[in-house]
């Protein structure tokens, strides 16, 4: 299974606006087997597109993350391909997913709990910020 993401913004240059499309860099962007679950990220560093920029500015560039997922289904024996896209609207600022599996009643098995794909807790960003250092250079 791949992914690959994109950012959309409406860049303001010299008074006219543009659509740019951004390739957002992830931590894996490809996965052997999905047994669990796969959460996609994309680190909001100096090298990111979205570096810097807060809610409402996404807001006014309206941001749009374009997915790509295709992966290979075994049963079928093909490829299977889907596309979605978030606006800023949709994205849940300082989101963090819950994990959604645990081991059964005996402990001999995982459980993956598909009830929970939404699920998240709300994370506050500015105490976030300021426990990351930056990266030596």
């Amino acid at each position: 299974m791949e992914v690959k993401l994109t950012a959309a913004l409406r860049i303001d240059e010299n008074g006219k606006y543009m659509n740019r499309f951004y390739p957002l860099t992830l931590e894996f962007s490809k996965v052997n087997g999905l047994s669990l679950s796969w959460t996609i990220v994309h680190a909001i560093d100096e090298r990111s597109p979205l570096y810097n920029l807060t809610h409402d500015d996404m807001k006014v560039m309206n941001l749009e993350i374009l997915v790509f997922v295709k992966a290979f289904d075994e049963v079928f024996s093909n490829t299977v391909m889907s596309r979605n896209s978030y606006i800023t609207d949709e994205i849940v600022w300082g989101g963090k997913f819950r994990i959604m599996y645990h081991p059964n009643d005996d402990k001999t098995k995982t459980v993956l709990d598909l009830a929970m794909i939404d699920d998240y807790d709300r994370v506050d960003l500015a105490l976030f910020s300021a426990t990351i250092q930056p990266a030596a250079g």
